[in-house]
């Protein structure tokens, strides 16, 4: 097993020194099981001391989707085909969205200690914090799956679009976090701020509803939204069948990748003064 010990020591070379093949793939495995230490530990910790344990991995998802669910057929008389699947499949992608950039934001801070103590690439903790999120995505993947073999949803050949997709949400998060983590460290605003984006974001997005229900004139609004644009193409191609239009899945990649870049960008020329604050 990957010590701290051992990865620091890995990490601990001069900027541009020469390294062979062989070390710099010493190095790359000794992050990658640093990357996943770290994400394992935030999942267990989660649910520490907790009678259900992992189980609210499951339950809570599940929770919100009747809620929501009650609401919408309800309250708002939301009336789309198919709509459990629907819901569910909106509800678990955004939960991925909000948990992961929440998580990756404010990353940085939350491992002050270690960064303080380790020599080793900054990054590191913001890829744990997605993968965290990931973790527990991952289960509610599987969930929405037994719900959608519930329901009788067939599943057609579009759904060969779906995996496009998550990249472009995994893409779309860890940019967000790699972008606002190192600002987050110097202006705590930051952090604020997202919140509020998230919970405004909740509304403007069509999780609830279809994008179809948005006012034409407002509907723009939806189409600038990266998350809206992935929302829309995952449940055409899984919940529906429909094939996404090329050039829309086209301008979202883009769009979510051009976001990672930025991401980076940022991060690597903001992350040498992160140990000035933290």
């Amino acid at each position: 097993m990957t010590t701290s010990a051992d990865v620091a020591e890995a990490a601990d070379k001069r900027p541009g020194e020469w390294l062979d093949p062989s070390t710099r793939s010493r190095r790359r495995s000794n992050y990658g099981s640093l990357i996943l230490q770290f994400a394992l530990k935030d999942f267990k910790i989660r649910y520490t001391h907790s009678v259900l344990g992992y189980t609210w991995s499951v339950i809570n998802p599940v929770i919100f989707f009747g809620l929501y669910y009650i609401v919408a057929t309800n309250f708002l008389s939301v009336e789309i085909p198919k709509y459990p699947a629907f819901l569910l499949l909106s509800v678990v992608m955004w939960n991925f969205f909000f948990e992961g950039s929440s998580h990756g934001v404010g990353s940085l801070l939350a491992r002050a200690d270690v960064l303080s103590k380790m020599v080793m690439p900054r990054e590191v903790v913001v890829y744990s914090a997605l993968l965290s999120a990931g973790l527990t995505f991952v289960i509610n993947l599987l969930v929405l799956v037994v719900l959608l073999w519930a329901t009788g949803t067939d599943i057609q050949r579009s759904v060969m679009f779906f995996p496009l997709m998550l990249a472009n949400l995994i893409a779309l998060t860890l940019g967000v976090s790699l972008l606002l983590s190192p600002i987050y460290v110097r202006f705590h605003d930051i952090g604020y701020l997202w919140n509020i984006v998230l919970q405004v974001g909740f509304w403007m997005t069509p999780i609830l509803y279809s994008e179809l229900n948005v006012p034409e004139k407002w509907r723009w609004i939806v189409w600038w939204n990266p998350v809206a644009r992935i929302l829309v193409d995952s449940r055409r191609s899984l919940v529906y069948g429909l094939y996404p239009g090329t050039r829309g899945v086209l301008i979202t990649t883009l769009y979510s990748f051009f976001i990672l870049g930025l991401g980076v960008l940022v991060f690597r020329r903001l992350q040498a003064k992160v140990a000035d604050y933290l």
